[in-house]
């Protein structure tokens, strides 16, 4: 139940952010800056499988490791994407409660991703080697995947 609140919170600060993005006075600026983290977003959903990804953190028996193209910078490249994404919507209209938001949508993810982290070291013995190696959020300066 407190995973579904937490997704249930994710999506509901996220549109909260976007919904309320004022797109003036330079609405191509605003696309460019949040551009990356649209694309790292859905490259990691095109390396999972557009018909495999799910928004609630926990591996099913049809879940597989994936550890390359965005997943060997950041582990959790669709939590970064959105992370971007919307912390690029907040430049034009900063607010306090925006900020706010973007901060509990942060911690949202950040607890998500500590559960998947969990979940996935007991379900495939090589992830806490992957998680030595790359970043979570952000990606480690030494992000390169070696045996």
């Amino acid at each position: 139940m407190i995973l579904w609140c937490l997704v249930v919170a994710q999506f509901v600060l996220a549109a909260a952010i976007v919904l309320t993005a004022q797109w003036d006075p330079l609405p191509w600026l605003q696309l460019a800056l949040a551009s990356p983290g649209i694309a790292l977003a859905i490259s990691a959903w095109a390396a999972v499988g557009l018909r495999k990804i799910r928004v609630h953190p926990s591996p099913t028996e049809k879940t597989r490791l994936v550890m390359s193209g965005p997943y060997s910078i950041v582990r959790h490249p669709m939590y970064s994407g959105l992370l971007w994404f919307t912390l690029m919507l907040l430049v034009p209209t900063i607010s306090v409660w925006r900020v706010v938001a973007w901060f509990a949508l942060s911690a949202v993810l950040m607890v998500k991703a500590n559960y998947e982290e969990n979940a996935m070291s007991a379900r495939f013995p090589q992830y806490p080697h992957y998680m030595k190696k790359v970043g979570g959020l952000i990606p480690k300066i030494s992000g390169k995947l070696r045996d």
